[in-house]
C-alpha cells in the first residue's frame, strides 16, 4: 500500500496538495505580467523614438540629478546610503546625496565629467532589488514628478504616442470602415480609467501605480480609435499638450533657480518624509462626483437592460461616465501650474495640484509671506511731545533695508535703536515694553538731541498679495 493513500485532494491521491501556485492563481498573474510586459514595451519603443533614456536624468556643467528608487521605502535610508557610497567611489565623482523627497541622488562631477551612462548603471547597482511597498504602505510607491524632468517622460510620450496612434487607426476606419470592436468596448476602458476606485484596483493588480497611470491611457486611446471616431482622442491630445508645455515650463523654471537652491551637499542631502496619517486623506471632489454619477448610471443601466437588451443596458451605464470633470481638474492643474513656473515658482512635484479637491485646511507660513524688510507698524509719542511733528520726522528718517544704524537730520532729531541712543533719563522704556508685547519685532526711539520724543515699532514687511491669501476664504472646491 502506497504512503500517499488515503490523502483527499488529488485523483488517486486524495488531500495531496503540490507546492507553488494553483492553475486558478496563475491567470491574474500571467495577466499582470502581460499588461507590465506590454507597458515596458511601449515606453521603451516609445523612449528609444524620442530619444528618452531608461532613467530619467538631468544634468547642467559639474552637476547631474539621476532618479533612485526606493529610498522612501522603509529601507529608504539603507538605500539612500549605498547609493551615495558606491557614487562617490567612482573617480569622476566629488560627492553624491541622495534628496529623499525629491526621488534624486544630487552629484558633483568633476572636470571632464564621467559618463552618465556609468552613473546611471551605478544607481541600478546600488539599488539592488527595491520592492513595490505593500498595499499598508502604498503611499511609499508614488514617484515625485521632479520638475527636471521636463515633458519628455516615458508616460507622457507612450500616452501622446497611443493618442496619435489612435487617431489614425480612427481616419483609417472612416476611409474603410470595418471597426472589429464594438464602441462599448471604448467606453468601458474610459469608465475604469476615470473611475477612481476601479483605477486603484487596476493600480493595485500590476502592483505600481505609475504602470497603471500608462496603461490605462494606452488601452484607452487604442480602442477609442479602433472603435470611436476619434473625437474624444482629439481632447486627449489637446490635453496632453497642454500637460506637455506645464511640464517644460517647470524645467525652465527649475533651470533657472537650481545653482541658487543647491549650493553645497548639505543643501541637497534630504531624508525620507515618513509622516503616517491619522486618517486616511479626505476624497476629491471630482471624485465624489464622478463616483455618483457612475453608480446612478449603472442602475438605471441595470434596469434597462430587461427590457431593451444588455447592449443597450450596457450604453445607458456608460452614458454616465464624466470626463468633463476630470478634464476641467486637469486643465485647471496645468494653466496653475504654468502660471506659477512662469513667475519662477519651483513646484517640486506637479502632481499636487492634481490633488487641491482633498484640501480642507491651509497653513499659512508667517515667514514665507514676510518680505526681507521692516516697516513702520506703530508710534507712541511721549509726553510733551508734538505727536505731527514726531510722525513727519520719523518718515523722514526711517530707512527700512538699515533699521540697525542712527539717522540724523540737520535740525538735530536722531532715530535709531532705543538701546543706542544717548539720552537723559529712562523715559520710553514702558511704551517700548508695550509695544514689544504687541508684537513689534524691534522698537527704535526719536530723539531730538537729547530728549527722547516717540518710540515707534517696527514689523516685517508683508509679501505683495499676502493680506489678500491670508483673506481668501474660498472653498477649495469652487476652485475645481
Amino acid at each position: 500500500m502506497s504512503l500517499l493513500s488515503g490523502l483527499p485532494g488529488v485523483p488517486g491521491l486524495p488531500g495531496l496538495r503540490l507546492p507553488g501556485p494553483s492553475p486558478a492563481d496563475l491567470v491574474p498573474q500571467g495577466v499582470r505580467a502581460g499588461a507590465r510586459e506590454a507597458v515596458g514595451t511601449a515606453g521603451r519603443l516609445a523612449g528609444q523614438f524620442m530619444g528618452l533614456s531608461r532613467r530619467a536624468v538631468w544634468s547642467r556643467p559639474g552637476r547631474c540629478y539621476i532618479a533612485v528608487h526606493g529610498v522612501n521605502t522603509p529601507e529608504g535610508e539603507r538605500t539612500a546610503r549605498r547609493v551615495e557610497r558606491v557614487l562617490e567611489r567612482h573617480p569622476g565623482v566629488l560627492w553624491a546625496r541622495v534628496n529623499a523627497p525629491s526621488g534624486r541622488v544630487v552629484v558633483a562631477l568633476e572636470s571632464p565629467p564621467p559618463p552618465e551612462r556609468e552613473l546611471v548603471a551605478l544607481v541600478e547597482r546600488a539599488e539592488g532589488h527595491v520592492p513595490c511597498a505593500d498595499e499598508e504602505h502604498e503611499e511609499w510607491c508614488q514617484e515625485p514628478h521632479h520638475p527636471c524632468e521636463g515633458p519628455r517622460t516615458g508616460q507622457s510620450v507612450t500616452a501622446l504616442a497611443a493618442d496619435v496612434v489612435g487617431l489614425g487607426l480612427s481616419t483609417l476606419n472612416r476611409v474603410a470602415p470595418w471597426t472589429p470592436l464594438p464602441p462599448e468596448v471604448a467606453a468601458l476602458t474610459g469608465a475604469v480609467a476615470r473611475h477612481p476606485r476601479l483605477r486603484r484596483l487596476v493600480a493595485r493588480g500590476l502592483h505600481d501605480p505609475q504602470q497603471a497611470d500608462s496603461l490605462l491611457p494606452v488601452l484607452t486611446a487604442l480602442t477609442q480609435g479602433v472603435a470611436t471616431r476619434g473625437g474624444g482622442l482629439v481632447l486627449d491630445v489637446v490635453e496632453r499638450m497642454a500637460q506637455w508645455r506645464e511640464a517644460g515650463a517647470y524645467r525652465r523654471a527649475w533651470e533657472e533657480a537650481e545653482a541658487r537652491l543647491v549650493g553645497s551637499p548639505g543643501d541637497a542631502a534630504a531624508g525620507p518624509v515618513a509622516v503616517e496619517r491619522p486618517v486616511p486623506p479626505p476624497p476629491d471632489a471630482v471624485d465624489r462626483y464622478v463616483e455618483r454619477s457612475m453608480a446612478l448610471t449603472a442602475a438605471a443601466g441595470a434596469a434597462t437592460a430587461p427590457f431593451a437588451g444588455p447592449r443597450r443596458g450596457l450604453a445607458v451605464a456608460l452614458s454616465g461616465v464624466p470626463k468633463a470633470p476630470d478634464a476641467g481638474r486637469e486643465g485647471f492643474a496645468t494653466t496653475l501650474g504654468r502660471a506659477l513656473a512662469l513667475r519662477g515658482a519651483t513646484v517640486m512635484d506637479r502632481s499636487v495640484l492634481r490633488r487641491l479637491g482633498q484640501t480642507d485646511t491651509v497653513v499659512l507660513d508667517e515667514e514665507a509671506l514676510s518680505g526681507s524688510h521692516h516697516e513702520l507698524a506703530d508710534l507712541v509719542p511721549l509726553e510733551g511731545a508734538e505727536p505731527r511733528e514726531a510722525a513727519e520726522r520719523l518718515f523722514a528718517l526711517f530707512a527700512p533695508e538699515r533699521i540697525g544704524e542712527t539717522h540724523r537730520d540737520e535740525d538735530g532729531w536722531v532715530l535709531g535703536p532705543l538701546e543706542e541712543l544717548e539720552l537723559t533719563g529712562r523715559k520710553g522704556a514702558r511704551a517700548a515694553a508695550r509695544l514689544r508685547r504687541q508684537g513689534s519685532e524691534s522698537v527704535l526711539g526719536l530723539a531730538r538731541g537729547r530728549r527722547l520724543e516717540a518710540v515707534a515699532g517696527l514689523a516685517r514687511q508683508k509679501a505683495p498679495g499676502a493680506d489678500a491669501v491670508a483673506a481668501a476664504r474660498v472653498p477649495v472646491d469652487e476652485l475645481v
